[in-house]
């Protein structure tokens, strides 16, 4: 049973505070409790279903909102997200029938999604690079059309800001989307996250980190679901793929 499965099966019991929890209150009523804003603030919870599920459906909320950034749901927009979750996360029809539910109730609430991404980042900001795979899929999301309109790009950067990551991540997270999807010019450097004035050694530095960052062990004991298994695969292709034309350039 996939995390959606899960939760909507009242396997996993959620105890949350603040625009998450009132969402999840929304969506699953009674599996959700408000504990006096118990992960509103401070950690990711230890639990990994729990903290698998919460980082699923902030996921999946925030896909909503950049989706309806320029006004209206377009049919590719939904597609797209459907798309990721079926290639990307390899869920099931049954689980995405799940997401969907949350999609739907985000897309439609007032809850600007800047207060996701706020808890978020809060409960998260021990694991940065949760954050920027966010905002990579994000543009997965809002490129769908084939085209990154300038509102969805404004709220794609806002979130960024609201999880506390800065401009510098937010081109990482663009070039990574170019280069997942097989976009040949992508900067491998930027994929990598760092500058061309990078020395060989932070560059050797950075592929090892996204190299044991993005291992599925790793993954795990974060609290990761299996489903994001899938992109983490694309994620670190991605990664050696920039570092072996580095490697080539600079003859290393």
């Amino acid at each position: 049973m996939g995390i959606f499965g899960a939760i909507f099966g009242g396997s996993i019991g959620l105890a949350m505070g603040g625009p998450i929890g009132a969402l999840l209150g929304m969506v699953f009523g009674s599996r959700v409790g408000d504990v006096a804003g118990q992960a509103a603030l401070g950690s990711m919870p230890t639990d990994q279903a729990t903290a698998q599920a919460i980082f699923a459906v902030t996921l999946t909320s925030l896909a909503a909102k950049v989706a309806k950034a320029d006004g209206r749901v377009t049919t590719d927009e939904v597609q797209a997200f459907d798309c990721f979750l079926r290639d990307s996360m390899g869920m099931s029809v049954a689980e995405r029938q799940g997401a969907a539910r949350v999609f739907n109730e985000a897309r439609d609430n007032d809850t600007p999604a800047e207060d996701y991404a706020t808890q978020l980042g809060q409960l998260m900001r021990h694991q940065p690079d949760r954050l920027r795979d966010i905002l990579t899929i994000l543009l997965n999301v809002a490129h769908a059309d084939g085209v990154l309109h300038a509102e969805e790009e404004a709220l794609i950067r806002s979130v960024g800001r609201a999880m506390g990551l800065g401009e510098s991540d937010y081109q990482s997270c663009l070039a990574n989307f170019g280069a997942m999807g097989g976009r040949a010019a992508v900067d491998p450097y930027e994929v990598l996250g760092v500058t061309k004035a990078a020395t060989d050694s932070d560059i050797r530095a950075a592929h090892r980190r996204i190299v044991r960052e993005y291992h599925p062990d790793v993954l795990q004991s974060k609290g990761m679901p299996d489903e994001f298994m899938e992109f983490a695969k694309k994620k670190l292709t991605a990664g050696n793929e920039a570092w072996a034309r580095i490697r080539k350039e600079r003859d290393l």
